[in-house]
């Protein structure tokens, strides 16, 4: 298996970010206290798993990001695509004239269009253009969305380990970041179909 080192770092960023909270939680958590000291024998051990666990956790949550994300739109959760082909939205406008183009090659008379149809311009579009000239936007969009996975995954789980987790500051604060990852994600998520759609019309008449 041939990872490039972007595939990588969407897995390992978001699983050493999980870990790193719960080993600080550990530590300052009286119940399930760390006996610091004790983990000095053991240096070179942890030195070589953190990085496999990081790992596989954030395959975990890979996984899960991805699954949660198609049946959101399955569900009928407005897709990106939607948003910008009917030009709503002023943060992610893409020309008038590309917009256009777009509609002409696939019958489209104009905006608004369906939920289902926009996604499926969606994925004409990918098929035809040059992957990587969006690889850059697709990987921030993707490593966006796997930290908001371990933030909101810490936040859940940390609801599961405070008695009275709503009246707990931390919590409250786990909340208000996994709100401020998800809308990070929203928009990169946006900022890299708005790209596809702006390579898709470079090759539309």
């Amino acid at each position: 298996m041939n990872y490039r080192l972007q595939d990588f770092i969407k897995y390992i960023i978001p699983g050493l970010y999980f870990i790193f909270f719960v080993f600080i939680w550990s530590i300052l958590s009286s119940k399930y206290h760390i006996d610091t000291a004790k983990l000095k024998d053991f240096t070179n051990v942890i030195i070589l798993l953190v990085p496999f666990v990081g790992f596989v956790i954030g395959y975990f949550i890979e996984s899960v990001m991805t699954c949660v994300e198609h049946l959101f739109y399955i569900l009928g959760g407005r897709r990106p695509s939607k948003t910008i082909l009917d030009g709503n939205c002023k943060f992610y406008i893409i020309p008038v004239s590309d917009r256009d183009k777009v509609f002409h090659e696939h019958g489209i008379s104009g905006a608004p269009i369906k939920n289902n149809l926009a996604g499926q311009i969606l994925q004409t579009a990918k098929q035809r253009i040059d992957r990587e000239s969006v690889e850059n936007f697709r990987m921030n969009s993707i490593l966006a969305r796997n930290i908001f996975g371990s933030q909101i995954v810490l936040t859940i789980a940390y609801s599961f380990v405070t008695d009275q987790f709503y009246t707990n500051k931390i919590w409250w604060t786990f909340l208000v970041i996994s709100i401020v990852f998800l809308i990070y994600w929203v928009h990169h998520n946006h900022v890299y179909v708005k790209y596809i759609f702006a390579e898709y019309a470079k090759i539309l008449q």
